[in-house]
């Protein structure tokens, strides 16, 4: 308050100053320019009359000379006419007023909207400099506030802490003898049993140990002998031997369904009871398309990215990541214009995109993720952004209504199971989205995943621990 008293005194000065000269300005302005109102303070003048009349009294004429003059060269008015007298002009310096007058005018005029302009400059600068310190205070109060909670968090712990010390201070000088050599001996007990125990954890970790390095010293064994060096020019890298060897497994597996599926642009969607194992394995198809056909991803939409399913993705390193409800929601409006960037592009290379729990999306942002949806049925094959998608069954409310036809035709549909809901089977069913070497349409196809179709087990193939897909 007082500085924005200090401010309206700044202002008064100002203004109590500018008023005194812009009035002293005016008045001078105005009283200079006072003579250019009469003619004969600044213009010579002819006295005449009619050559009828007498020259006496109301008879005499004044006029301005340089404009009798002009009309006396009509020669009926000259002769007309008797120039009684000539009269010079009072103040030849009339017209310099007038330039002085102008020039006072204008400079109040001046002064005027300066002061207008500067004072409006400093109430906005004013302004400013009070939000700001508003805001200041607003953070240092929220901080005290903060401090003091934190101060008074501490103490109670504090208090707690010593009064149980004094508890069972009080508790232990009240036992018996007995009861003190009772606490000696179940001391010593317990002492014993830790050290055993530890002893036992060593020897574990010890096992453990021996076991890494058996492991270690097999893979460095298959190792050298990917990297073995061979005569043929056209050899492949170990990466590449190693991507080869996941490949193969995969297209020698039930007549290379999987591979089938994995390399496919449509759309895939795991469905599955809970604990059926639909994230993890969503997890290994994702790293396999990252390794195999340099698919990186582009966003994860999972409400759990970071919390119970971090395990899961954190392998894949995605670009974009969306939790909550905003995310998901501007998640689901630039993948459409991710979808027709990519279209108007033509690129050579894949990316992929990954849904988790469709349905609940769907309840949270509503008609988005259905026109989505319709949308990733033809645009993820023209992006070439393998979409994979995790929902719990093939209905309508698990997808957009009225797009049953469509997803037969457009996306491929992978079924999960558990044996008691919690554990995984191996067991699959490819309900529909693949055809066989003639072209017709495979529905409800059984199959089996490999074991080794885990996300951290491919992790590791690409890491230096291959996988023994022989054993």
């Amino acid at each position: 308050m007082q500085e924005i008293t200090q401010f309206n005194t700044q202002l008064t000065k100002q203004r109590r100053s500018s008023t005194i000269l812009v009035g002293v300005l005016l008045t001078c302005g105005f009283s200079a320019a006072v003579p250019m109102f009469n003619d004969s303070i600044k213009h010579t003048e002819t006295l005449f009359c009619n050559t009828k009349t007498e020259c006496r009294g109301s008879s005499i004429k004044r006029g301005i000379s340089y404009l009798i003059d002009r009309e006396r060269r009509n020669q009926l008015f000259d002769n007309n006419i008797q120039v009684v007298k000539i009269l010079p002009p009072e103040d030849d310096k009339a017209v310099y007023f007038g330039a002085a007058a102008s020039l006072f005018l204008l400079t109040a005029y001046g002064i005027s909207k300066a002061l207008t302009d500067n004072q409006e400059k400093a109430i906005h600068s004013q302004f400013k400099l009070l939000k700001i310190k508003a805001l200041e205070n607003d953070l240092l109060e929220s901080t005290h506030i903060d401090l003091f909670g934190f101060s008074k968090s501490n103490q109670a712990e504090i208090t707690k802490q010593a009064i149980a010390r004094h508890t069972s201070e009080t508790i232990q000088a009240m036992k018996s003898e007995g009861e003190v050599q009772l606490d000696h001996l179940n001391g010593q007990l317990q002492g014993t049993l830790s050290i055993k125990s530890h002893q036992l954890q060593v020897s574990e970790l010890d096992k453990e140990t021996a076991k890494n390095e058996l492991e270690t010293a097999e893979i460095k064994r298959k190792l050298d002998k990917l990297n073995k060096p061979v005569q043929d020019a056209k050899t492949p890298t170990a990466d590449e031997q190693v991507k080869q060897s996941l490949i193969d497994a995969l297209k020698g597996h039930e007549d290379g369904y999987l591979w089938k599926i994995i390399s496919s642009l449509k759309p895939l969607w795991l469905i599955g009871n809970q604990g059926s194992g639909k994230t993890y394995t969503a997890g290994a198809i994702a790293l396999i398309r990252k390794y195999c056909l340099d698919a990186d991803i582009y966003y994860l939409i999972d409400r759990h990215a970071t919390g119970i399913n971090a395990k899961v993705w954190k392998f894949l390193q995605s670009q974009n990541i969306a939790e909550n409800e905003q995310d998901t929601m501007t998640a689901f409006q630039n993948l459409a214009q991710y979808w027709m960037d990519r279209i108007k592009q033509n690129p050579s290379n894949k990316t992929q995109t990954i849904i988790d729990e469709f349905t609940h999306q769907r309840m949270l942002i509503g008609e988005l993720a259905d026109t989505v949806f319709k949308l990733s049925l033809s645009d993820t094959r023209k992006a070439k952004n393998m979409l994979l998608g995790i929902t719990h069954n093939d209905t309508n409310e698990s997808f957009a209504p009225g797009t049953e036809a469509t997803r037969k035709a457009g996306m491929i549909l992978l079924q999960k199971f558990s044996a008691d809901g919690d554990t995984p089977l191996p067991r699959v069913v490819v309900r529909y989205g693949l055809v066989d070497a003639q072209g017709n349409e495979l529905k409800d196809v059984e199959h089996t995943l490999p074991s080794w179709v885990h996300p951290e087990k491919i992790h590791q193939h690409f890491n230096g621990k291959p996988i023994d897909f022989d054993s």
